[in-house]
């Protein structure tokens, strides 16, 4: 009896400390926080998850992280590293995809490793037929930082620095896009879809190429379609700067005469500033003097006006501009008499 009594007892028991298990799995907070960084460089992400551990008084590198050994490159799982489009690291190509990432620091520099595997926990380092790329770079001393966190610096058009940083030391690599190739592919492909119809996309593609002097040839095949759907002066200005490009500025200058007459008032100014950019002073007084002339009806005559005198003094004719300003002066509104009183007086 006392023996079954004990094992009813023991049965409670067990079935109690379950109980009291099950009940003790909360959500709870990692000491070392979930982070994840992302920057975008024209149609293509780098993103990095890692989780931020704290120096609490300890020896960082070449002490709870030795030299010469890989590390996680954060704390619980590995740090991972995503590239939504093929990559350069430090100059070595890298495929689209996520990486596990892990480091060796050495005393002056640090070995990057990019492992296929990327769901590691602790401190297991990767197996050398999972890593896609190896890289070294140099590090560099920082102030003292409490808690490690990645960073994106240096960024331009296709190309940025990562940088991780912690305790005093700063491990940066260098990440590069071939963006161009990237945007160009991208809208090849979208090209084909409802993109495709129309003659807006066809124009944006052949822009895009036109404004990085890139791919000209099929830009070219790209911004017919957009005329050869609907002609404005939008995409005839692009087949302009296409051609200027190619080198054929007396045709893209043919274009743009074709374009004048599509254009809005706005347009056609902003063309004329574009002229005066690249100082062909002379033809922009020609393109604003026809703005004004054909639109004395438009609420921004003044500007277009204004715009006409500052041709006018940049060719250094300060009788003409000084007549243009003032007629600017008398179709402007109360809040931009002074400072077309500035400019008069600065003429005078």
């Amino acid at each position: 009896m006392n023996t079954l009594k004990s094992r009813i007892t023991l049965q409670l028991f067990m079935l109690l400390l379950s109980a009291i298990t099950f009940a003790q799995n909360i959500t709870l907070p990692n000491v070392s926080q979930k982070s994840v960084i992302t920057q975008r460089l024209g149609l293509s992400d780098v993103t990095i998850t890692y989780h931020s551990p704290s120096v609490q008084g300890r020896q960082v590198f070449g002490g709870i992280v030795p030299y010469d050994q890989i590390w996680r490159a954060g704390a619980n799982e590995n740090t991972t590293i995503t590239f939504t489009h093929n990559a350069t690291v430090e100059g070595k190509k890298i495929p689209a995809g996520t990486y596990g990432f892990y480091i060796m620091p050495k005393e002056e520099s640090a070995i990057l490793l990019f492992s296929k595997f990327n769901k590691s926990w602790g401190t297991n380092a990767p197996d050398e037929k999972d890593l896609a790329l190896i890289v070294t770079v140099k590090t560099e001393a920082i102030d003292f930082q409490e808690w490690l966190s990645y960073d994106f610096t240096n960024r331009g058009a296709s190309n940025l620095t990562a940088v991780l940083q912690w305790e005093k030391t700063k491990i940066p690599f260098k990440i590069e896009f071939d963006t161009k190739k990237i945007v160009v592919d991208n809208a090849r492909a979208e090209l084909k879809g409802i993109a495709g119809f129309g003659w807006r996309g066809h124009m944006q593609a052949a822009r895009y190429c036109a404004q990085n002097n890139y791919n000209l040839e099929e830009a070219m095949v790209w911004i017919e379609k957009s005329i050869a759907s609907s002609k404005s002066f939008s995409n005839l200005a692009v087949k302009a700067q296409l051609l200027v490009n190619k080198g054929q500025v007396a045709e893209a200058q043919k274009i743009m005469d074709e374009a004048i007459p599509t254009g809005t008032p706005n347009q056609i100014n902003q063309y004329g500033y574009q002229l005066l950019a690249l100082n062909r002073t002379k033809k922009a007084i020609e393109i604003f003097t026809y703005n004004v002339k054909n639109n004395q009806d438009d609420p921004f005559i003044w500007g277009f006006t204004d715009s006409l005198g500052e041709a006018y003094l940049k060719a250094g004719d300060k009788k003409k501009a000084l007549k243009y300003y003032k007629i600017a002066k008398s179709k402007a509104p109360q809040n931009q008499q002074a400072y077309l009183d500035g400019v008069i007086a600065g003429i005078k």
